[in-house]
């Protein structure tokens, strides 16, 4: 090809190298028509990387074998132009690279126009991720809030919301409650909760239960706002809150629930255990009265038991008989003697002591929804069921209490660990895998502390759950094969195949194949894997191809693999034979002998 003339209104840029800036339409004029065809390419780039990382090349958006000698037009003006002062355009190649630090809160989409001399554009767009450069807000670092200690249960108090630039996951994502005074705070935490829509641009403090300002007078807390990237970006805001004073102080038990033992062959009139609760009100209003209660605990209870008035001493009215009921539960009011008396409820559970006569009892809770199975990528410690046991003798009847429990089978690829309270855990031990071995036989056997003692057993059935550890493999890691410049567009050119060794009926080995590009030429088949011809060959412009195929299963996240398909492209008699000129003029003289030559063709 020859010197091309620089096209109209073309400019050269600043920079190191030669940059010539034209307008958005560049089109290579021949035969009085513009030849050029718009191509688009989209690019991005995480916002905050150094200076010169590489973003892209304009190349990609061209088809693919083509060449590209004078390099690129752009479209922009060097002056004026962001992509210019935010990109380094390198015209001769096509490589973009950033000239600076990027910063999506300030620029989220550049786009610009590539020409080359042959007339080809390419629409360039450029996205600037977002990356999680900015932690939430708060409008202030503090807030103050006055709840009346008569406040029902549910209300709500607005705070400020936290905002953050970030955009996505990286914005406000949610809201935690911390106590300020984590060693001043009742047990259980202070009595608020954080409520929040699906959009946390509104903030609410919602009061679970009633507050007592005898008992507490204020309360400090933070609220933590976080974002969604990792690490997670917090901000704080400090709320202080006064308790208004009001008149409703009500009797309290020492404790919300007591609980006592007696053995079934207590007489009528054991002491079963006493209550107390005190009431800080003075005169009639502290004055506390027993007795049972009728709305809360078991109906039957008053015909088993019977409360004094004055002293809270909870005694039997009856024996009792465990075989018939192990467990009594009832609930002992405390009231005042004010005009509207305060009433305080405390449960009392009953527990009737028996004899060893009862084998113990194995309770088993897996810990994931699949049931009886774990994942073959499950690590040593971790968690798979729950298991507790129990013993209707209890300790009296066990002579010292306790069950053992035990595990065997499964080769040492898991262990029990206990919790407490008759808890343990099954846990992982060692390594596990699905394709060597899909399941464990166990066995479980609790054992009493009784004379004699006594045993149970469960037998459990733990499958080995697949996991996307097996990538694809083709059969053989490059393919050859041939084809006629003259095959018809769905001709099968190869057929490629590839394998997963992972559970043969899951997602995890279902393989579906794909080109690493869109090509014009061939297709390849998602499901069978043949490749097959798409567009028409010509041996004369290009005999030997060169595609890459990809093989990727359904798995989470998928895995995939990778082979090269080499197609030779066989000529066909396509072309016939074309004379250098259609019309030849020769002369001869009349005395000319025969076998003179008088023409000399060319095809």
């Amino acid at each position: 090809m020859g010197h091309r003339p620089v096209p109209p209104g073309a400019r050269k840029a600043s920079g190191r190298q030669p940059v010539w800036l034209m307008p958005l339409c560049l089109c290579l004029y021949a035969a009085g028509g513009c030849l050029g065809q718009v191509y688009n390419l989209s690019l991005a780039v995480d916002e905050g990387l150094p200076a010169d990382t590489l973003v892209g090349d304009i190349s990609a958006g061209l088809p693919p074998g083509g060449a590209h000698p004078g390099g690129f037009f752009l479209s922009e003006e060097s002056g004026e132009s962001a992509v210019l002062a935010d990109f380094h355009v390198h015209t001769d190649t096509g490589i973009i690279r950033t000239a600076r630090p990027l910063d999506r809160e300030r620029r989220a989409h550049y786009s610009f126009v590539a020409a080359t001399l042959q007339g080809e554009m390419v629409q360039v767009e450029i996205t600037v991720a977002d990356v999680n450069d900015h932690e939430p807000r708060f409008p202030r670092d503090s807030v103050r809030l006055a709840v009346s200690e008569l406040s029902p249960p549910g209300s709500v108090f607005r705070l400020p919301a936290a905002r953050d630039p970030d955009a996505g996951r990286f914005g406000t994502q949610g809201y935690s409650l911390l106590p300020a005074d984590p060693g001043t705070d009742q047990e259980g935490g202070p009595p608020f909760q954080l409520r929040y829509g699906v959009s946390p641009d509104t903030l609410d403090l919602a009061l679970l239960q009633r507050l007592d300002r005898e008992r507490r007078g204020s309360y400090r807390l933070l609220v933590e706002a976080w974002d969604g990237g990792s690490p997670r970006r917090s901000g704080r805001l400090r709320v202080e809150i006064q308790v208004l004073d009001e008149n409703d102080n009500a009797p309290a038990f020492e404790r919300s629930e007591y609980r006592a033992g007696v053995r079934e062959d207590a007489p009528a009139g054991s002491p079963v255990c006493r209550l107390v609760a005190t009431d800080p009100d003075l005169g009639a209003n502290g004055e506390v009265r027993y007795r049972l209660s009728r709305r809360q605990g078991d109906p039957s209870a008053a015909s088993y038991f019977e409360v004094d008035e004055r002293t809270g001493e909870l005694r039997l009215r009856r024996p009792l008989d465990r075989e018939e009921r192990a467990l009594h539960r009832l609930a002992v009011e405390a009231r005042d003697g004010g005009a509207q008396p305060e009433v305080a409820t405390a449960l009392v559970a009953v527990e009737v002591l028996d004899v060893n006569d009862n084998p113990p009892a194995i309770h088993l809770l897996f810990l994931s929804e699949a049931g009886a199975s774990v994942s073959e990528g499950a690590r040593p410690g971790d968690y798979v069921a729950r298991v507790s046991v129990s013993d209707r003798d209890g300790e009296g009847a066990a002579e010292g209490g306790g069950v053992a429990l035990s595990l065997q089978g499964g080769d040492g690829a898991f262990s029990l660990r206990p919790s407490g309270d008759g808890v343990f855990f099954l846990c992982v031990e060692g390594a596990l895998d699905r394709e060597s071995r899909d399941a464990y036989e166990l066995r479980l056997v609790a054992t009493d502390s009784g004379s004699p003692p006594l045993s149970s057993q469960r037998a459990l059935l733990l499958r080995v759950a697949d996991l996307n550890d097996q990538a694809p493999a083709f059969a053989q890691p490059r393919y050859r094969a041939t084809v006629s410049e003259a095959a018809s567009p769905g001709t099968v050119v190869a057929r490629l195949s590839a394998s997963d060794g992972d559970q043969p009926d899951s997602p995890n080995a279902q393989v579906r194949y794909s080109l690493a590009a869109p090509h014009a030429l061939f297709r390849l088949d998602p499901l069978s894997g043949v490749l097959s011809v798409r567009g028409g060959l010509d041996h004369e412009r290009e005999a030997r191809l060169e595609v890459l195929a990809w093989a990727r299963d359904a798995g989470e996240p998928p895995l995939s693999a990778s082979c090269l398909v080499s197609v030779s492209v066989e000529d066909a008699n396509d072309n016939e034979p074309v004379f250098e000129q259609q019309v030849y003029n020769a002369s001869l003289a009349e005395h000319s002998k025969p076998g003179l030559c008088l023409l000399q063709l060319y095809i």
